[in-house]
This record gives structure tokens, sequence and C-alpha cells, in this order.
């Protein structure tokens, strides 16, 4: 016969060696992986810490971009390398603006804090600037040419048109050929100023010069039957009368430049085309 003390004293023992389903392990949380007590406490310092981070880098990838915008960009006649280069190398002073600034919390910034500042601070401030330098707010994208460009009989478009390139001279060249093409612009393309040049040898004439909707001169009479010049409704086609004999073995150019007062700077695109007239077959 086994009296109970000893019965109980053997069952604790046995249970001992098992491991237990009780005992320290139900007292002391995490007990089996080693996790640390919760603290909410910390927990609450520690967020308000990464909340004061967030926003002091969103206020300073703000403050940057604006500066950049309004204070750097007036003073530049147009893009340079130091629009992106000067703000990305500010990410260097992040963990010196959260010692300056946040002092209180100095202590929990790692190295984990300053690359999502990082990350932070750069989207903020790409998001910003793309605001502030695109329509309404700003325009520093030049005009363009859209579509093609096409050399084509004034007098009778649908009958002699190509692009420009090399022209096959069959002795019955049109009387007035035209140049065509189109302006684009993200704004507003009636107001481009454009000049086109017509350039043979060495002597270089202006054969045309004035805004877009000056220009667009007799397009309306020959639009329907010229093509893929005009590929958007807010393109602003444009025709012009070279008012030039040309001559077989002889190789033309044409310069177009369009011009635009844009927002903080002058907007200037030049395109040119080059041709050829062929020999009389």
């Amino acid at each position: 016969m086994v009296d109970l003390s000893t019965a109980m004293a053997a069952a604790a023992a046995s249970d001992k060696r098992r491991g237990g389903r009780g005992g320290d392990d139900k007292k002391r949380p995490g007990g089996k992986v080693g996790t640390e007590p919760f603290d909410p406490v910390d927990h609450v310092e520690k967020e308000k810490a990464d909340t004061a981070s967030m926003w002091l880098v969103v206020l300073f990838g703000t403050g940057i971009a604006l500066f950049m915008r309004y204070v750097i960009m007036p003073q530049m006649d147009g893009p340079a390398s130091v629009l992106w280069s000067l703000p990305l190398l500010l990410i260097l002073t992040l963990p010196t603006l959260h010692r300056q600034f946040l002092k209180r919390f100095s202590e929990r910034y790692t190295f984990g804090n300053w690359f999502r500042g990082g990350f932070l601070y750069t989207f903020t401030w790409l998001a910003v600037s793309f605001i502030v330098v695109n329509p309404p707010l700003a325009d520093i994208s030049p005009p363009e040419v859209a579509g093609r460009a096409v050399l084509l009989d004034i007098d009778d478009p649908e009958a002699w048109q190509q692009r420009v390139g090399y022209v096959e001279d069959t002795g019955d060249l049109p009387e007035h050929i035209g140049f065509a093409f189109a302006v684009r612009d993200n704004i507003d393309a009636q107001d481009v100023y454009v000049t086109v040049r017509l350039t043979v040898g060495s002597n270089t004439t202006t054969i045309a010069q004035g805004s877009a909707s000056e220009l667009r001169g007799d397009w309306d009479v020959v639009s329907a039957n010229v093509s893929k010049v005009k590929t958007k409704a807010t393109d602003v086609p444009i025709l012009v009368d070279l008012n030039q004999s040309f001559q077989p073995g002889v190789t033309y150019k044409i310069e177009v430049t369009l011009s635009q007062n844009g927002e903080p700077w002058e907007l200037v695109e030049t395109v040119s085309w080059k041709f050829k007239v062929g020999p009389v077959l």
C-alpha cells in the first residue's frame, strides 16, 4: 500500500520530468519561445517616435520640392542636374534633422528609421515636384511637332503628297509645294510661336513665322486630303507654301522652331528635316 503523501510526491516528480502543463510557463508570457513581456507604455512611445519621424520627413520633402520650384528654378534658364542631385543628396541630412527636432526620441531611432525615412522623403519630394511643375501650376514641357510632316501640292493635295525625305522629280512637280505639320502642347498649342526656315546650300530663308493659330492658313481647305499630320483634336495643323522651284540633285533643309513662354522658363524646341530632289526620269 502507498499512502496519499507518497503518491502525490511521485505524481509531482513525474509531471516535472514530462515538462508539465502548468508551472512557471503559464505565469510568464512567451516562456517557451523566449519573447519578452509586452510593455504598453514602451509601445506607445515607439509609435509616437515613428509618427513624429514620418511627419518630419514628409514636411522636409515637401519643403525641398517647393524650394527647388519657387526659389531655384526661376534663377535658371532650363533643366539642369542640380534639380535632382541636390534634393537626393539631402537624404544624408535626415539623421541630423531627427537629432535636432526630435531630441525626445533620438535614442529610439536606428538604421531602419533612416532607411524608411529615405524612401518616404524621396517619394514625397517626387510627388510634390510633379504637382508644382506641371499644368495648371507650371509648364516645363516644350511644344512639339505632332504626327508626321508632309510635302504636298497645295492646289491638289490628294494628287501629290509624301513624307519629307527623297522627292522623286518626274519632270512634273507641283507648282505650289506646301509643307504641312501640326503643333502639339500640353496647355494650348494655339499660342505657340512658330518659325519655319528653308535652307538651300548656305542660304537660309525664313518663310513663315507667327503663332500657330496665325499660320494655320489654308489648312481647312486641304485638311480632308492630308493624312496623319494631325493625330489629336487639340493639335494645331499648319500649312506653309514653300514658294520654291526645286532643282534636281539639290538637298533642302526645313527647320521648324517652336517657342513658348513657359513657367518658370522659356521653352524652345527645334525640329529639322532634309530632303533631296531626285533626277528627272
